[in-house]
């Protein structure tokens, strides 16, 4: 009997562990790990099936790139000249996402699936006219679509970045990596996810997307864009100086260089940051309201230029820190002035600051608070502690 009810009980675990019901056998799905989303613009394929009349109901807004894996082993995978190439993309153009990527089914007998879904890149024409809230609406509503997702913007159009890459490599891939490479470069901005967005789209705060850019067979990092707050669209850009003053100001940075030329000599200097720290004290006296930031950072040379042989002794390395120091300020300085007289956003985190330690002049100036920001003044502190100087050159008290 213990044995009938033993081969009973084995039997339904087998059952169990069989798939799911309602699978699908990998290859014959297609993988998506990226989307870039452009201004309507028409591929050749789609104009063509249109004039066979391949067309439908809708209108031109948004032309949604998406690029898919293709899982080695299914039909048609390897391609006669593509075999560098692992993945492929497919652009439709209309005035909805969903629509969009459902539209696909009728172009492709793989079922789409969004669930590795990496990046989207939005175009800088089509994030100047048309609100992000707007165009995350249906990837923060897919429950297939995990909130981790990252977004990014483009200056030039989206689509491009994604046909750009080297050989071997994804450009979805590659553009979730790069911000792997913060504690290597101080012009990686903090990865923004749709989790991150909703919040300051919702109480109309200022804040930075990562831009990319493409060019020739490669892609880069190159500075950020910045979404303004009251209008929920891409307002300008910060060049790649600019993003490293906004991550000094800001405190982001995991580690990366500073470099600076000596004022009296031109010699170059060389800073390897190991650690950075930045805090911001709101200061309110008689209504008027003010910031004092406070800046710290400990490094390392990484190269001093020196060739008059001189030893780096306490005094000389403490010389070169204040050149150093300097060139923060600049930083600093130059992209806070951007951001109060051209731009009218507060992207530093002023705003956050304030209504934590004066929560009740905060509710005074919430509303409108880009355009207060832009008259506020902003006094600088900064110190730089050289604690390395490497394997060559020595170093005396």
């Amino acid at each position: 009997m213990k044995r009938c009810i033993l081969l009973i009980v084995s039997i339904a675990q087998l059952m169990l562990l069989t798939a799911c019901w309602s699978s699908a056998p990998i290859e014959n799905l297609n993988m998506e790990v990226a989307v870039a989303l452009d201004a309507a613009d028409e591929t050749v394929i789609e104009k063509k099936f249109e004039a066979e009349g391949g067309d439908y109901s809708k209108r031109e807004r948004i032309s949604a790139t998406y690029q898919f894996i293709v899982p080695q082993g299914a039909v048609g995978s390897k391609k006669e000249g593509a075999a560098s190439r692992n993945f492929y993309n497919m652009t439709e153009t209309g005035d909805s996402i969903f629509e969009a990527i459902r539209e696909l089914s009728l172009r492709t007998n793989r079922q789409p699936i969004g669930h590795h879904l990496k990046v989207i890149v939005i175009g800088e024409k089509l994030a100047r006219s048309t609100k992000l809230s707007e165009l995350i609406d249906f990837f923060s509503r897919d429950n297939d679509i995990r909130p981790s997702v990252l977004v990014l913007v483009s200056k030039g159009k989206a689509k491009d970045v994604l046909n750009n890459v080297l050989p071997g490599q994804t450009p979805a891939f590659v553009l979730e990596g790069i911000f792997g490479n913060r504690d290597r470069s101080l012009r990686i901005w903090d990865p923004v996810t749709i989790t991150k967005i909703v919040g300051p789209l919702h109480s109309k705060k200022s804040f930075l997307l990562q831009n990319v850019i493409a060019a020739e067979n490669e892609m880069k990092f190159a500075g950020a864009g910045i979404i303004d707050g009251e209008s929920g669209k891409l307002s300008g850009f910060l060049s790649e100086k600019e993003l490293e003053g906004v991550v000094w100001l800001t405190g982001k940075g995991k580690g990366g260089v500073l470099k600076t030329h000596k004022d009296d000599t031109g010699r170059l200097i060389t800073y390897e940051v190991k650690a950075m720290s930045s805090k911001i004290k709101a200061v309110v006296e008689e209504g008027q309201i003010s910031f004092h930031v406070k800046i710290e950072s400990k490094g390392r040379y990484a190269e001093t230029f020196s060739t008059d042989g001189d030893r780096l002794d306490a005094a000389f390395m403490r010389r070169d820190a204040m050149e150093l120091e300097k060139e923060v300020r600049k930083l600093v300085e130059t992209v806070i002035d951007k951001m109060q007289h051209e731009l009218h956003a507060d992207v530093g985190g002023f705003g956050k600051t304030l209504r934590i330690q004066h929560p009740e002049e905060w509710r005074k100036v919430k509303e409108h608070w880009d355009q207060t920001f832009t008259g506020l003044p902003v006094h600088l502190e900064v110190k730089l502690q050289i604690e390395e100087y490497g394997a060559s050159g020595t170093a005396t008290d």
